[in-house]
């Protein structure tokens, strides 16, 4: 069986007017899936299962006709040999407040000479100074053999509760009850030998009075109703709320006529729990003898969705505890004590536990690695892309010269080819670097299809000189001395502001005036044409242009 698939659970009760009981309910749709009842004898006198040897047959029997699977759970309805709720000093701890309860139970007549096991707990209304504590109580060598009844037929003791508890959660359950927060209002609940009235505020019990009843078919219907209104009245009357419910689990009073007899100051309303029921309270499913739908308990419901009700409440009771030694303990996970914290190692705690811990460690660490990874994702994304780029102009490339055979690249043509495009610029940078007369400056140099060198100097010769050199390189060249003259005094100026200019000519400029001249094979704007024979300076004859 998988740990998160939840095991059959199914009620059990024991009860002087219905014997023994067994229902297995779908809480959801609160519907009775199974259902059996066996007489059984109880005795009233000394509260207890008349003959242990005959449940365990009847139990038995019930189990297997109803087909309850081995190892299911079940949660057992006694009837209720005591209850009591107190109020114990909140400084008092676990151990203090049990030798409390046990010196209590032990000074009421029947615990005299049975050893009581008991179940309590901390109600939700208790105070800062004070907790106020309800307790169940029963015979603790009746329990413990129940128990081992359950165990060795084969299946799991989940909780032993009393009468009193199972009735009111199946009243909770079925919505019988108003359970508004804060809202006060009395329970009455009435039985063959007592009855008890509950204090209650929304869902929560606040005290209970135990009266005693001598009821029975003996008496009349007059005379069993006047000693029932007799014992409650006096004690309604001190207990204002905002309604009273009453509850009858006794086939010799009607909850309906008592509460049209009974005065009281508020609302009074009635549930039938005996043979005065005229419908049935929950719904039968298919495998129910419709015949048995007005026969089911409330107390068997009630010990069905006990599980459910707890968690729902927020508190339940479970005589099946510690109180009963080995029977219980042999079978309980381990539990780790942590100051006056118990802490059980059961397997739904280990679940949350691990999930706890997956939600600390795991889960942070797992959102981290996936970030991490979706990073990663993101950069090898974005590097398959830029491959995909690369790729694709690579084979547009080569699709582009899917033609070209190396056979046909020769490198040496090529360099020729090159050198032969270049050869005007490679001459002239030879000339710049091995022809420049001494006195002579270039003050500009453009390479290319068209060339244009600028620069100045002291003497007409040099600038002649330099001008035959770059003929005498390339006769065949339409490059020409397109300007000379005279330079201007801005000029005269720059140069003078040269720091590159050489000491030996920057002494002769100071006094003799600069000569600016243009080789190029460009077209001579009609400007420059004009200045070829006009100098800005001191006027010159005309120049003849150097005939190539």
């Amino acid at each position: 069986m998988s740990l998160f698939n939840k095991s059959t659970v199914v009620g059990v009760s024991i009860s002087p007017e219905k014997g023994l009981e067994i229902a297995q309910i779908d809480v959801a749709t609160r519907t009775v899936l199974k259902y059996g009842s066996r007489p059984l004898v109880y005795n009233s006198a000394s509260r207890d299962i008349a003959d242990l040897d005959i449940f365990k047959e009847e139990l038995q029997y019930l189990l297997s006709e109803l087909a309850i699977p081995k190892d299911s759970g079940i949660v057992l309805n006694i009837p209720t040999v005591a209850m009591k709720i107190n109020d114990y000093p909140a400084a008092l701890d676990e151990e203090q407040v049990t030798v409390a309860i046990e010196e209590e139970l032990y000074e009421s007549e029947y615990f005299k000479s049975v050893e009581p096991c008991f179940s309590a707990v901390v109600l939700p209304n208790s105070s800062m100074q004070f907790n106020k504590i309800a307790y169940t109580a029963a015979s603790k060598t009746t329990m413990i053999e129940v128990a081992m009844i359950i165990k060795e037929l084969g299946y799991k003791v989940v909780a032993i509760d009393t009468s009193v508890n199972s009735a009111y959660n199946a009243l909770v359950y079925l919505e019988r009850v108003t359970l508004e927060s804060e809202t006060p209002w009395l329970w009455l609940l009435i039985e063959n030998s007592c009855c008890r009235i509950f204090s209650m505020i929304g869902s929560t019990f606040v005290d209970v009075v135990e009266e005693k009843l001598s009821i029975g078919e003996v008496l009349t219907d007059a005379e069993n109703y006047s000693t029932v209104i007799a014992a409650v009245e006096p004690i309604l009357k001190n207990l204002p709320s905002k309604y009273l419910y009453v509850v009858s689990k006794t086939n010799v009073i009607s909850a309906e006529i008592l509460a049209n007899k009974l005065t009281y100051s508020a609302p009074i309303t009635h549930q039938e729990a005996n043979g005065y029921l005229k419908e049935q309270i929950i719904n039968i499913g298919p495998l129910v003898n419709p015949e048995d739908a007005k026969n089911i308990s409330i107390d068997v419901i009630g010990a069905a969705v006990h599980e459910e009700l707890g968690q729902y409440l927020g508190y339940s009771f479970n005589l099946y505890n510690r109180s009963l030694g080995e029977v219980y303990l042999s079978e309980q996970p381990l539990e780790i004590v942590l100051g006056k914290n118990r802490i059980v190692l059961t397997v739904p705690y280990l679940i949350k536990l691990f999930i706890s811990l997956a939600l600390i460690i795991i889960i942070p660490a797992l959102l981290y690695y996936i970030g991490y990874i979706s990073k990663k994702l993101v950069e090898l994304n974005d590097k398959s892309q830029q491959l995909q780029e690369e790729i694709a102009q690579k084979k547009k490339f080569l699709e582009a010269n899917k033609n070209i055979s190396t056979s046909l690249f020769d490198e040496g043509e090529q360099i020729g080819f090159g050198l032969g495009q270049n050869k005007n610029i490679y001459m002239y940078y030879t000339i710049v670097g091995t022809e420049i007369p001494q006195k002579l400056w270039l003050t500009h140099l453009n390479l290319g299809e068209t060339t244009t060198i600028e620069g100045q100097a002291d003497n007409l010769e040099s600038v002649y000189a330099f001008f035959r050199a770059i003929k005498d390189y390339n006769p065949n060249s339409n490059i020409k001395l397109q300007k000379l003259g005279l330079a201007t005094a801005s000029n005269h100026n720059n140069l003078l502001s040269d720091k590159t200019f050489d000491t030996e000519s920057l002494l002769t400029s100071l006094d003799a005036d600069f000569y600016e001249f243009t080789i190029s094979n460009a077209a001579a704007k009609e400007d420059d044409k004009k200045d070829t024979n006009k100098g800005s300076g001191s006027a010159l004859p005309p120049l003849e242009t150097i005939k190539e």
